[in-house]
């Protein structure tokens, strides 16, 4: 008789939890890497040095060396500016404070000329085209498509409109955006408050449209 557990429900063994921690310490080294001085200054050697440990095990860990180490560094960084996004929004009752404030966090992040270019530039390129995108982009789309929804539930959005639609369209804006705000940081603002326009042409529009 099938209990319903799963292998993945079975507990971690110490050598498999070693395993994972020793991972998620070279990852965390490449992001602190990045953080002070860029992804070029990432190498084996910082690696090795940073995280403490063999060059061997680098290579156990992520065959592919390097380009496989700064992937999961890309994966990661992604994660954490949805989790950061996602507890500074918690207490803001709009949709549309939501929204701006995901748009902000996003494209401040991409200013900065360390992580937040790896995140918005080098990273994808090493990355590479993924048709569902990374966490992030994946965490983003998927939460601005439920402040759409319970937006139009609410009465805020007209009936027709596809919040999923919405949200890709939005979540890549703000890729776009986070890209031209790596370039020129100085920039990172006009793109803010061009977010917060198109927020306000929403709402505007279904108030004009209930209106009749």
């Amino acid at each position: 008789m099938s209990t319903g557990s799963s292998v993945s429900d079975a507990p971690r063994t110490a050598r498999e939890r070693r395993r994972e921690q020793t991972r998620r310490e070279l990852v965390e080294a490449a992001r602190a890497i990045i953080d002070d001085d860029g992804v070029d200054a990432v190498s084996i050697e910082r690696l090795v040095a940073a995280a403490g440990v063999a060059r061997a095990t680098v290579y156990a860990h992520f065959p592919d060396g390097r380009d496989e180490v700064l992937r999961a560094a890309y994966d990661e960084t992604g994660r954490v500016l949805l989790a950061h996004a996602r507890a500074s929004a918690a207490d803001l009752r709009s949709w549309q404070d939501r929204v701006l404030h995901y748009a902000r966090t996003m494209i401040e992040f991409s200013a900065s000329p360390t992580t937040g270019r790896f995140y918005s530039v080098s990273g994808p390129a090493l990355v590479g085209f993924r048709e569902s995108g990374g966490a992030g982009s994946r965490g983003y789309r998927e939460d601005i498509a439920s402040f759409l929804e319970q937006a139009r539930t609410d009465g805020d959005l007209r009936a027709d409109a596809d919040p999923a639609a919405l949200a890709v369209l939005l979540s890549s804006s703000l890729r776009d955006a986070g890209i031209a705000a790596a370039t020129d940081p100085s920039s990172a603002e006009r793109y803010i408050a061009a977010v917060g326009l198109i927020l306000d042409g929403l709402r505007k529009t279904t108030t004009a449209r209930s209106g009749r």
